[in-house]
């Protein structure tokens, strides 16, 4: 180490510990003034003084244990500090007994009316100083255990200061039992110095832990912890030496003790109220530099984002265009029957499907269904579910588009034969309309909505709608998929439509349902598919919004009548 790391490090060194040392050499030089001029007869008259003088102290060691006491205790909440509550405890205690000294209590109670009132003072003094010495040396001792979050529940620390005052209540007020500790102009007694001595020992010890975890942390508050375990350890060398209670080394004993508790008090203001102010401020300063490193760091992923949202978009697009490729523009029709359909998507990707294709001269196949999720998922899906059902009829022809069975058939075999998410399913239902018989025939994949037949009077057959959904259970369960026919007459109408139809909702949260829907079917009915399918339009859109919760799509078939 060279000279100059080596002066930096003894300056460094005598700042941390000029505090201790001046109060060190300050204690030393006022107790030696004390001892030699204790025998003056001067300072011999000044007794009344130096009980007026122990009297003043004992008002404020007792103001600052109770202060201290409700420092620790009310904000133990926040810190959750169990050794500051253990010690403010500690300081509870030892103001009760201040108080005790102090206050005149009711008669039958009170102690500082008595002949050796002067003895029983000494004697609480005595066990207050008795008491901060073993629970200051125990808790220095033990590790925190703030780190464990063990919580201390406060009712069991006011239990055990109460049995501590009660009990050394009692003891005082029992002179058979209570020892002699001090005699008048004789100083103390034997097993006053040995409680003097052991006091001043414990005093020490707590002095020594303080400093190693000063040195080691360089905490202030174990800094001021310091300066008031030296100034305690004074406090009881003066007491050594008095003649009587209210001498010139008691007054100096007591004012030792003041002090120390002033540093006390400093150590946990620090502690519970300074402390959690001071790491605020230095979590709002890095708290500013970091939101200015997020700013810089937000701004720079907004134009990322932006960058990538335009490229999603422009995707979605592409597939938007690729979907509404795939659905009708133009329903098929003769002079038999005519088609219409009402689609309203949620978002711009819609997950449900509709088509109407032309299978031959009389026959019309009809699908309406309704995929899991929405957006680019969904939109998928559904163009699946397109390009299987024409791939279908390119590969068998007509034949294999007129049995609806055989159709969900090929679309749950090509769907689990496919590679996607488990969790992801169709719901459809796919009929075929033979306009020759008059026969609609129907399979359902698991569409949870049922197809309604309206009769020119405007009455409504509920039609079976049971089937199985197309999932990935294909290595599991090969579901049976039901053929159904209903025959329906010159003048009848069917119904086709997605749960998004009849479970949309209002700003009040009420469902569009099924009754409304049979209301406007009804209301209706004696014109044609598209005047239905424009009033359902009109009166879902007024009742949900230009954009349900749900993707909504239906379908009108319509028998004509013959001319």
């Amino acid at each position: 180490m060279g000279l100059v790391e080596a002066r930096k490090s003894f300056l460094t060194v005598k700042g941390q510990f000029f505090q201790l040392f001046a109060t060190l050499l300050i204690s030393i030089i006022i107790l030696l003034l004390t001892f030699m001029t204790d025998d003056l007869p001067v300072i011999t008259d000044m007794i009344p003084i130096n009980r007026v003088c122990n009297r003043a102290l004992e008002v404020f060691l007792l103001i600052v244990s109770f202060s201290i006491f409700f420092v620790s205790c009310f904000t133990y909440s926040q810190t959750k500090n169990n050794h500051s509550l253990i010690a403010g405890f500690t300081f509870l205690a030892g103001g009760i007994f201040y108080w005790i000294m102090i206050v005149k209590l009711p008669a039958g109670l009170a102690i500082a009316e008595s002949a050796d009132c002067p003895k029983n003072s000494f004697l609480i003094w005595t066990l207050i100083r008795l008491i901060n010495g073993i629970c200051f040396s125990i808790l220095l001792s033990i590790r925190s255990n703030n780190d464990n979050k063990v919580f201390i529940k406060r009712r069991y620390l006011f239990l055990g200061t109460a049995i501590i005052v009660v009990s050394g209540y009692l003891f005082i007020r029992m002179p058979s039992v209570k020892p002699e500790l001090l005699m008048d102009k004789d100083g103390l007694t034997t097993i006053s110095v040995i409680l003097t001595s052991f006091i001043a020992v414990l005093y020490i010890y707590t002095f020594i832990r303080a400093m190693k975890v000063f040195r080691k942390t360089g905490d202030v508050v174990y800094k001021a912890l310091s300066n008031a375990f030296m100034l305690m350890f004074f406090s009881e060398a003066a007491l050594l030496t008095i003649k009587q209670i209210n001498d010139l080394k008691s007054v100096l004993s007591q004012l030792f003790l003041t002090v120390s508790y002033a540093f006390m008090f400093y150590a946990f203001y620090i502690q519970n109220i300074r402390r959690p102010y001071l790491l605020l401020i230095k979590a709002k300063e890095e708290l500013d530099g970091y939101l200015t490193e997020l700013d810089n760091l937000v701004d720079q992923r907004t134009n990322e984002l932006r960058c990538m949202n335009e490229k999603l978009m422009a995707d979605q697009e592409i597939a938007r265009e690729m979907q509404l490729s795939m659905l009708p523009s133009d329903m098929p029709g003769n002079e038999y029957v005519t088609f219409s359909s009402g689609y309203i998507p949620a978002e711009n990707l819609s997950g449900d499907v509709y088509n109407v294709v032309r299978i031959d001269d009389y026959q019309y196949g009809v699908c309406v269904g309704d995929v899991s999720g929405h957006g680019v998922s969904a939109a998928m899906l559904s163009i699946f579910t397109f390009q299987k059902m024409q791939s279908l009829m390119e590969e068998t022809g007509v034949d294999g588009m007129t049995i609806p069975s055989m159709v969900l058939k090929h679309i749950y075999e090509s769907f689990n034969a496919a590679n996607f998410n488990d969790d992801m399913y169709i719901v459809m239902l796919y009929g075929v309309f033979n306009t020759q018989s008059g026969i609609f025939s129907y399979a359902s994949g698991g569409l949870n909505t049922i197809p309604l037949r309206i009769r020119p009077d405007g009455s409504i057959q509920e039609l079976d709608n049971d089937g199985f959904a197309i999932c990935k259970l294909g290595s599991l369960l090969k579901p049976k998929f039901v053929n159904h026919q209903v025959l329906l007459f010159p003048g009848d109408k069917l119904i086709l439509y997605t749960d998004g139809l009849i479970d949309a909702r209002n700003s009040e949260g009420e469902k569009y349902s099924i009754t409304r829907l049979k209301k406007i079917i009804q209301k209706y009915n004696k014109w044609g598919a598209e005047r239905i399918t424009q009033a359902l339009t009109y009166d879902i859109k007024k009742f949900a919004g230009e954009k349900p919760a749900d993707d909504v799509t239906f379908l009108v078939l319509d028998v004509l009548p013959p001319f």
